[in-house]
């Protein structure tokens, strides 16, 4: 699936650049512009996903006709009232990885901001896919709980590895994983999303299964990393 990305939030590439709230020199206003079109023309949006259905065991999940398994504690309040999950990978491609690695050598402020648009580029990717996912489940009288991803609490980020193959992202999207669970394209993430039949509220979010919750400056700001903003 291809999805098209037309602008990013400037924003939001302020606050993972720390800048949030902060007065920004016009110089630095300019690269952020000028970082925001380079990363526009080079992303390549794309996205895998398939709905599952789940088994609850004693200390985890079991994905129906698949060996995936979601272990830990962090993930069992996540999907407490679901019986499905969307399954999904999101990448933008190798052309800012690409552009990134260039400016290190001759621009190397702007290549942090270009890292930093990366991941707001495939973050809002996401979560124009999970409005899609949304209103899939809605006509269905369903309701999505945020993103949660490998690596998120006590979830293990070696998962990363089984949720490719459950998705067949490297034929599909080209996604790939290192031995040492590093998505290649790095600006790539892996999630899933519970499906939910009720309509109560939903208090749990990935935040409350991160270590660095108490010090995150995206999470000071209202703008946690998982929040879908579409």
């Amino acid at each position: 699936m291809d999805l098209t990305l037309q602008t990013l939030d400037r924003e939001e590439v302020k606050r993972y650049l720390g800048m949030s709230g902060k007065t920004v020199p016009a110089e630095t206003e300019r690269q952020i512009d000028s970082c925001i079109q380079e990363t526009l023309r080079v992303i390549r949006p794309r996205a895998v996903y398939l709905r599952k259905a789940f088994q609850p065991t004693e200390d985890g999940f079991q994905i129906q006709g698949s060996p995936l398994y979601l272990s830990g504690k962090s993930i069992q309040p996540f999907l407490e009232g679901a019986a499905e999950a969307w399954f999904l990978a999101v990448t933008v491609g190798q052309g800012i990885d690409r552009l990134i690695r260039t400016a290190m050598v001759s621009r190397p402020e702007e290549s942090i901001i270009l890292d930093c648009c990366g991941a707001v580029a495939v973050e809002s990717a996401a979560d124009i896919l999970q409005a899609a996912l949304l209103q899939t489940v809605t006509q269905e009288g369903m309701q999505l709980t945020p993103r949660f991803s490998p690596g998120y609490g006590d979830l293990p980020i070696e998962l990363q590895r089984d949720f490719l193959n459950l998705l067949d992202a490297q034929r599909k999207i080209g996604l790939t994983i290192t031995e040492s669970s590093m998505l290649v394209p790095s600006k790539s993430i892996t999630a899933l999303i519970g499906i939910r039949s009720d309509q109560k509220a939903i208090t749990y979010h990935p935040c409350d299964a991160c270590i660095r919750r108490h010090n995150c400056e995206l999470r000071k700001a209202g703008k946690p990393c998982w929040h879908m903003t579409t």
